[in-house]
This record gives structure tokens, C-alpha cells and sequence, in this order.
């Protein structure tokens, strides 16, 4: 096994307090996680175990992928009335191992295909930083991808003159250390070779927090889109990187989460409990409501750093839907429908025959320590 970015090894439990708060990893260690060095104003990579960093491992991937998921995906066109040149405003995809979850990757950023991309990710590491209840921006000019460097887009500095500057912040080295937005890069260049993207962090931030820098993100895109004559979907559009729950009882360096057992049955209740919150708060029309009722679910009200449910996107799609929603509002003036394109565990699909690719995988999957994910889309 190779240790990564699922998880530190359980050496470092002894940074959870009793509460059950989220760990503060040693800054020592956020900042070993960087396997490629970044090269003046480009990002280098964090792993290369992972996820594929050359466009041969890149067009294997994705052949390997559209082969196995082929009828699944036409069976959503058929289901959902989702034409081949389908856009979608908005996504939410995984960043776990390409191995484990490329073919739940591939169902939703095949409809990605603005040529300006605004990434929003998890800040895994923003508490050993010092922040939270602001957005995060980095400050490199482009991000290594399999193809090449892919541009970060002038959008990033229009957003920022337009945000009230207690609002977010600059900081690159967290996002040269954190691998959420990184692990969309591969997908998204093989769809798109001149894609520009402008990512964006979220740390822990309170519902009204939330709500508030969610709402002035989207008067700030709106302003940008409406400027530039620009058209969601076609020509800007939002995807949210996210894993689900992080589960078992071994293995986590600061997850501790394993309430249904660890066999069969824990598995399936697991499982079950991510189906509920995807029907009850993601599918169908979405509402800020819903999603508050999403955010609850996950973590306690009462005290932001101790979750509820693992979900590692806890903070991020919580944030990431409630700006889509508003940002529909202000460019479109209706409600975005959300659609389940596909769900699945490191279990649940065989494993992608990746290892004479270079590639293996960042930690073990197994009834006692396993990750959820899902491909949503909103239209």
C-alpha cells in the first residue's frame, strides 16, 4: 500500500481530540505531499500514484472508461432525455484514485465542456493553515495537466477585483499541497485540450457563511458572464470535486467513522445512507433549503470541525450548490435540476487495470476502509 492522500496512517490519531474534532495534520507533512515541484508560475502535482500525468496514461484511461461505461451512459441519455452534446452548468464529480473512480468521473465531465471551468474544491488542509470562513484562490498562472500546462483564466483576477477583499484569500502554498482540484485536471484536458480554469477552495465556514460568500460569488461571475456576453454552460461552468464518506475502522489518520459495522451489512447501510442524501437534497430541483438540510446532516451546527458524516465535501458542496443556485438565478432567472449520473464505492466496480500505467493506488479499499463517491449533473 501506498500511503497518500486518503489517508496519513494511524500515526497521527493522536492529533484528534476526544470531541472528535477534525485533525490539524503537522505542517511538516502538508507540505511533504508535494511529489512534482512547481516550476515558476506553474503548479507541479501532488501525486502521481493516483492520477495520470502523461496523455498516453490519460487516452487509456478514458478509452478503458468509455468501454466499460458505455451502456450506462446511454442508458442515462435515454433516461434523463441527455443528448450526446449535452452541457452542463454545473457538476459534481470525484477526486478519489483513478483507479477506484474514473469510471464514475467520466459520466459527468463528459458534459463539461465550457472552455472556462471554475473548479471548487476541498481545502483539506486549511485548518493547519489558519483558515477558514473565506474563499481560497492560489496564485499560479497555469496547473500541470497530462496534455500540458493548463491556463488559469483572467476570470480568477476578474472575480477577485469585483469580491470584497475580506471575502478570500491568496494562498498558494495550500493550493499547491492540495490535491482535490488536481485530480479533475486529467478528464477535464482529455475533453477539452484548451480548457482555462479558475479554482477555488473551501475551508470550514458556517451555514452563514456559507450562504453569504456563496451568494457574492455568484454576483461576481454574474457580473463577469454578463460583461462578456458569456452563456452558462457554453461558455462558463462549475464543477465541485467530491468524495463522500470516508469509512472504517482502521487505516484513517483522523476519520474515525464506522457506525454500521465493518462487513457486508455496515456496507450496504453505508451506502444506503449516501443514496438518502442524494435523493433528499441533491436530485431535482435544488433549493437552499435542501441544501441546509444537506449541510445539517453532515456537520454539527453547533461546532463546525466535528462532522456528522464523513463526507470530505462536507464544506464544498454544500457551498458549491448554494452559489449555482444563485447563480442561476442571477444570469437565468430559474431553479437548476440536479440528476444522479452514477454512484459507487472503491468497491462497488472492478478496480481499472492500471498498474502497467504507473499507477496504483494512494490507500487500501476493503470492507474496513473504503470511499464513496457520485456523478451528479445540474441543468
Amino acid at each position: 500500500m501506498t500511503t497518500g492522500y486518503r489517508c496519513f496512517g494511524t500515526v497521527l490519531i493522536v492529533f484528534i481530540c476526544a470531541a472528535g474534532l477534525s485533525a490539524q495534520i503537522p505542517m511538516e507533512r502538508v507540505l511533504s505531499r508535494i511529489t512534482v515541484p512547481s516550476e515558476g508560475s506553474t503548479r507541479g502535482l501532488v501525486d502521481l500514484v493516483g492520477f495520470p500525468h502523461t496523455s498516453g496514461q490519460m487516452d487509456r484511461i478514458a478509452h478503458m472508461c468509455e468501454e466499460a461505461e458505455a451502456v450506462a451512459i446511454r442508458a442515462n441519455q435515454e433516461r434523463y432525455g441527455l443528448d450526446p452534446e449535452m452541457r452542463f452548468t454545473f457538476g459534481i464529480c470525484p477526486h478519489d484514485d483513478y483507479m477506484l473512480a474514473a469510471r464514475v468521473y467520466i459520466h459527468v465531465q463528459r458534459y463539461i465542456k465550457a472552455p472556462t471551468v471554475i473548479l471548487i474544491g476541498n481545502a483539506h488542509w486549511a485548518e493547519t493553515f489558519g483558515i477558514r470562513n473565506q474563499l481560497i484562490f492560489g496564485d499560479f498562472e497555469a496547473w500541470q495537466g497530462p496534455y500540458g500546462a493548463v491556463a488559469i483564466s483572467d476570470v480568477r483576477d476578474a472575480l477577485q477585483k469585483v469580491l470584497r477583499v475580506d471575502t478570500y484569500t491568496v494562498h498558494g502554498k495550500l493550493a499547491e499541497t492540495e490535491h482535490s482540484l488536481e485530480a479533475l485536471i486529467p478528464f477535464l484536458q482529455y475533453f477539452n485540450r484548451n480548457v482555462q480554469i479558475v479554482p477555488i477552495f473551501i475551508p470550514h465556514m458556517d451555514w452563514d457563511t456559507m450562504r453569504r460568500l456563496g451568494h457574492d460569488l455568484a454576483k461576481a461571475v454574474s457580473a463577469v458572464a454578463n460583461e462578456r456576453g458569456w452563456l452558462l454552460g457554453r461558455d462558463i461552468a462549475v464543477l465541485c470535486s467530491a468524495d463522500f464518506q470516508h469509512y472504517g475502522d482502521y487505516g484513517w489518520s483522523y476519520y474515525d467513522y464506522h457506525p454500521f459495522g465493518c462487513d457486508a451489512d455496515g456496507y450496504k447501510q453505508a451506502t444506503a445512507l449516501d443514496r438518502r442524501l442524494i435523493r433528499d437534497y441533491l436530485e431535482g430541483p435544488a433549493a437552499h433549503e435542501r441544501v441546509r438540510g444537506l449541510f445539517s446532516e453532515l456537520v454539527d451546527q453547533e461546532e463546525i470541525s466535528r462532522y456528522r458524516v464523513t463526507w470530505c465535501s462536507r464544506f464544498g458542496v454544500p457551498f458549491a450548490v448554494n452559489f449555482i443556485i444563485d447563480l442561476f438565478e442571477e444570469i437565468e432567472g430559474r431553479v437548476p435540476e440536479g440528476i444522479l449520473l452514477k454512484y459507487g464505492t472503491t468497491l462497488s466496480d472492478p478496480w481499472l487495470p492500471l498498474t502497467d500505467e504507473g499507477l496504483g493506488l494512494t490507500g487500501d479499499a476493503n470492507l474496513h476502509l473504503f470511499v464513496t463517491f457520485g456523478a451528479l449533473g445540474f441543468r
